[in-house]
This record gives C-alpha cells, sequence and structure tokens, in this order.
C-alpha cells in the first residue's frame, strides 16, 4: 500500500465519494501512478460534474475540507493532512460532439480504495 499524506488524501476522498455516490475520476499525476508510471505528486485532481461539485461543496467544506484560499471554489484542503485537492468540472473546455468520444462519468470500480491501489475494471 501507498503511503504519505498524498494517498491518505486520496483514500479518504474516494472512500467518502464513492459512500455519498458521488461520480467522479481520478485524473493528473495520481491517475497515472494508479497505472503503474512514476510521479511525484502533491495534489489530488478529480473530474466531477458541477452538480457532484455542488453536493462536494455542501457535504464535505467544513467536514474534513476547507477552501485552499479566500473565495476558492473548485479548490480545496484536507484539514487533516494539508493536502490540496483540485476539482475540475465537465463542460469545462469547448468540445464538439463527433470530438467528444468519451462519455462521463464512465463506470468503473474505484482505482483506489482504503486499502491501497488496484485495478480499474469496467463493470460491464
Amino acid at each position: 500500500m501507498k503511503e504519505g499524506n498524498v494517498y491518505e488524501t486520496l483514500r479518504r476522498l474516494i472512500d467518502e465519494l464513492n459512500e455519498n455516490q458521488l461520480d467522479y475520476a481520478l485524473i493528473g499525476d495520481m491517475a497515472l501512478v494508479a497505472h503503474g508510471y512514476r510521479r511525484f505528486a502533491e495534489d489530488v485532481d478529480i473530474l466531477m460534474t458541477p452538480e457532484a461539485l455542488q453536493i462536494f461543496r455542501e457535504r464535505f467544506v467544513g467536514r474534513g475540507y476547507l477552501p485552499a484560499f479566500s473565495g476558492a471554489t473548485k479548490v480545496f484542503r484536507d484539514t487533516r493532512t494539508g493536502v490540496r485537492i483540485e476539482i475540475i468540472t465537465t463542460g469545462e473546455y469547448p468540445v464538439t460532439a463527433s470530438q467528444n468520444r468519451w462519455r462521463f462519468p464512465i463506470r468503473r470500480k474505484p482505482v483506489f480504495s482504503a486499502t491501497g491501489c488496484g485495478s480499474s475494471r469496467s463493470k460491464n
């Protein structure tokens, strides 16, 4: 099992998102680590729908997570570890229908869980 503050934050965050049935995808350096690439990561990057982000704010901010700075709406800090969490929302980057081959959310088993890193396999 991977150790360190970033992994602790990631495991707790993923468990909480799953418990609350919020759609998300792990992106950035931690996603590469989950697939076996060696990377130095000091934050957690998550992709969510705008609706899931709103629920995250309502349920999580003030309960283990705080805005990273005054006025922050998509960047948070884990209050236990101080690790930065950046949320990117779907629909932020313009793409035409012909360019968008991927649909979000992609229903997959979590790559990370409370027990550590596992493999991502489609449920279908």
